[in-house]
């Protein structure tokens, strides 16, 4: 299921087959356990992300585990 607000939150994602970058909002989440805690008491999301259009680069259809991707919050130039 697929929302829409008006605005939109792009992902950086890696294509896992040619190693190169590519921002998107096609994708959805799956997989959705919600909220965990790590034994250090971190809590990260428990999901998958899966893109929903073709990879630019090799064609697939993608699936990543959220703690794969960048957060798209991060003010970190890092990415």
């Amino acid at each position: 299921m697929r929302f829409t607000t008006g605005l939109e939150m792009k992902f950086l994602f890696v294509c896992p087959v040619r190693q190169e970058t590519f921002y998107s909002n096609d994708f959805q989440i799956i997989d959705n356990c919600g909220i965990a805690v790590d034994p250090d008491g971190n809590r990260y999301l428990n999901a998958r992300i899966q893109l929903t259009t073709p990879c630019p680069f090799c064609g697939e259809r993608h699936a990543y585990h959220a703690n794969e991707l960048a957060c798209p919050f991060s003010t970190s130039n890092d990415v």
